[in-house]
C-alpha cells in the first residue's frame, strides 16, 4: 500500500492505495487499485475489483531448447509499458524457473507460469507501475501474433 496526504487549512488529511493481484495459478489473472481513508477498506476494495477484472492468459512451451507439450512458459515474447517502466517478458525452457524481480515472481506465480526470462527497464521502485506493466505483458499474450 501507499499513503498519500493533502494538506489543508486543518492540517493533512491522509488516503491509502493500495493494488492487489488475484490467480489461480491456471492461467487466469486479475489486477485491482483500491483508495481510501483507512488501509483496511482500501485493501477490500482492491480486492473486490481484482476479482471483477479477472482475465486469461495465454501458456504454452515456446522455447527453443525445450520440446515437450506442458504448460509453463509463454507463447512468445512479450512487453508492457506503464508510465517510466518497461517489463520485457521472454519464454525460457522447462526446468528454468523464474528468473524475475521478486514482485513480478509472485504475479507468474498466480498466472500459473513456472518458466519464464524478463528484462525491466526505467525507474522499478515504482512497484504499482512495474505490476500494472507485467499485467500489460500478460494480456499482450491473448492478442498478439508471434512475430
Amino acid at each position: 500500500w501507499r499513503q498519500t496526504q493533502r494538506k489543508t487549512k486543518e492540517g493533512n488529511i491522509p488516503s491509502f492505495s493500495t493494488l492487489a493481484v488475484v490467480g489461480d495459478e491456471n492461467g487466469h489473472i486479475g489486477i485491482g487499485d483500491g483508495k481510501a481513508k483507512e488501509t483496511l477498506p482500501a485493501r477490500d476494495k482492491a480486492i473486490r475489483k481484482a476479482k471483477l477484472n479477472l482475465m486469461k492468459v495465454k501458456r504454452a512451451c515456446a522455447s527453443f531448447d525445450c520440446a515437450c507439450s506442458e504448460l509453463h512458459s509463454i507463447p512468445f515474447k512479450v512487453t508492457g509499458k506503464v508510465g517510466s517502466v518497461k517489463v520485457t517478458l521472454t519464454p525460457a525452457a522447462q526446468g528454468t524457473g523464474l528468473v524475475v524481480g521478486s514482485e513480478l515472481k509472485k504475479i507468474l506465480k498466480l498466472a500459473g507460469i513456472k518458466d519464464i526470462y524478463s528484462r525491466t527497464d526505467g525507474k522499478k521502485r515504482t512497484t504499482f507501475n512495474l505490476v500494472k506493466a507485467c499485467i500489460e505483458a500478460l494480456k499482450k499474450t491473448n492478442l498478439e501474433e508471434e512475430k
